[in-house]
């Protein structure tokens, strides 16, 4: 039987799995920080939409797992290495003269 991805989402909770086998289901995302950012609710073809919509590319096979990380990458970039370090030369100290006129003590 073929039945449209809505009517799907409306009796998802009615289709046990002992009895019904279902496939190509979308599934349903649910934001679960209702912050528009990829977690464990989403599903795989929502985060690899996002992914792409910020420039990331995704080759082969990805795991959801996978696909959270690097959202968390993409989120959090690692910290640009310094090209170069530039050291300053030490500084020479200059010694005071000092006079002494008997009147130290």
């Amino acid at each position: 039987m073929e039945v449209s991805q809505a009517w799907l989402d409306e009796n998802r909770n009615r289709l046990s799995p002992k009895w019904w086998k279902v496939d190509g289901d979308e599934g349903v995302t649910v934001d679960e920080g209702a912050d528009g950012l990829p977690d464990e609710g989403w599903t795989k073809k929502d985060i690899l939409a996002w992914l792409t919509g910020r420039g990331e590319s995704v080759g082969g096979y990805a795991t959801k797992a996978k696909l959270l990380g690097l959202v968390e990458k993409t989120l959090n970039p690692p910290a640009p290495e310094p090209t170069s370090v530039v050291e300053e030369a030490p500084v020479e100290e200059v010694a005071e003269e000092t006079q002494i006129t008997g009147d130290e003590e």
